[in-house]
């Protein structure tokens, strides 16, 4: 570690309580972050417990500009490490924090305070096309705001505003507490369903959908977090000529209460549909609506629950088809009924045309009589 800076007014923070300034330079090659920690702990009974709140100093007023080659901290390895802490009144703020893991990018910018009882946290995070199995897996906050470590595979970009309440003793964020949102977009992603159990549960109810072939790339998704859950804005997806909608939430408890729309043509609702649409010519079928096909998850991703409306469905086309042969009904009666009155109109035509034309004769021949008549 190549270390150089400042330290102001030491003597006035060690015997006067005055607040102590400084401003520093750091270089590594490999810091291990566990070296600079320590534990205020106390063992009873062969239990090692924490005994004291963390507090930041109060009378602390120092800037430490670093970079690192490389950043051990507890399971994570941080390569390409440049920022700026600054401690001052009883807080930590972290400024344009760069890293590269996960295999991609993750900057960061936030603050910790312990000017309260309870410590607070704020931080904004930029993910850059990490890898979604290794943080989703590695930062447990991820795998509590969305649990797809194994389900969904590719790269994330994203966005991430987070603060809450701190644990006074261990320092991780009180999830009941958290708030903020998240804007991520998927790349190259592929779907292993199998690793689901909602997802399996789904695919046994939705028979016309195979997840594993759902194209999820680059959507786009909205989240925000409050009260220990997370909201998820409704989005669609496109499944061949299916159209999907998915909205709902889910507790950092697991619990989960979504709704999926599907827009359905008719030809994928089973046999039994099939055979009545083939009685129907091809521009019959053709002005068939999509059917709405509505699925709920609760439950929780460990054990989900799911419901479809898939006999409303049913109905909803029965219904068309219903209305499709009375409307087919209704313009057969019309056209016949325009078809008689043309009929008749034409009769009455003829029969005045010949009327007219006899008319005609009669006063011909006795303008002829009268004036052909020898005086």
């Amino acid at each position: 570690i190549k270390l150089n800076g400042t330290l102001e007014n030491f003597l006035g923070y060690a015997f006067k309580n005055q607040e102590l300034r400084g401003t520093f330079n750091m270089n590594s090659n490999q810091l291990l972050v566990s070296d600079f920690m320590t534990e205020t702990q106390t063992t009873v009974n062969n239990k090692t417990t924490t005994t004291e709140a963390v507090k930041i100093p109060k009378l602390i007023n120092v800037t430490l500009n670093a970079s690192a080659n490389s950043v051990v901290y507890d399971n994570l390895n941080l390569k390409n490490v440049s920022g700026k802490l600054i401690v001052k009144d009883e807080k930590v703020s972290l400024q344009n924090l760069k890293t590269s893991i996960f295999g991609g990018v993750i900057t960061a910018t936030g603050d910790v305070s312990t000017k309260t009882a309870t410590p607070t946290f704020n931080m904004n995070l930029g993910l850059n096309t990490v890898d979604i199995q290794q943080a989703f897996t590695q930062l447990e906050m991820l795998k509590n705001i969305a649990p797809i470590a194994g389900v969904i595979n590719g790269k994330l970009n994203s966005t991430i505003k987070l603060s809450g309440n701190l644990d006074a003793k261990e320092m991780t964020p009180d999830l009941k507490t958290l708030s903020g949102d998240l804007l991520g977009q998927l790349l190259s992603t592929t779907i292993n369903a199998s690793n689901s159990e909602m997802l399996t549960a789904l695919s046994s109810n939705v028979k016309f959908i195979d997840l594993k072939k759902l194209n999820l790339n680059d959507l786009k998704a909205n989240l925000t977090f409050d009260n220990g859950r997370v909201n998820v804005k409704p989005f669609d997806l496109k499944y061949q000529d299916i159209k999907v909608n998915i909205g709902g939430s889910h507790g950092f408890d697991q619990s989960m209460n979504y709704n999926v729309k599907f827009d359905v043509p008719a030809k994928y609702l089973g046999s039994e549909v099939n055979n009545l649409l083939a009685k129907l010519s091809p521009a019959e079928a053709n002005k068939l609506d999509k059917i709405p096909v509505n699925a709920v998850l609760s439950g929780s991703f460990k054990s989900p629950k799911v419901s479809t409306d898939m006999k409303a469905a049913v109905t909803n086309l029965a219904n068309q088809l219903v209305q499709q042969q009375k409307d087919k009904l209704v313009n057969q009666g019309t056209k016949a009924l325009e078809n008689l009155i043309n009929n008749n109109t034409k009769k009455d035509t003829t029969k005045t045309q010949t009327k007219k034309e006899e008319t005609k004769e009669k006063v011909t021949n006795a303008i002829k009589d009268i004036f052909g008549k020898k005086k």
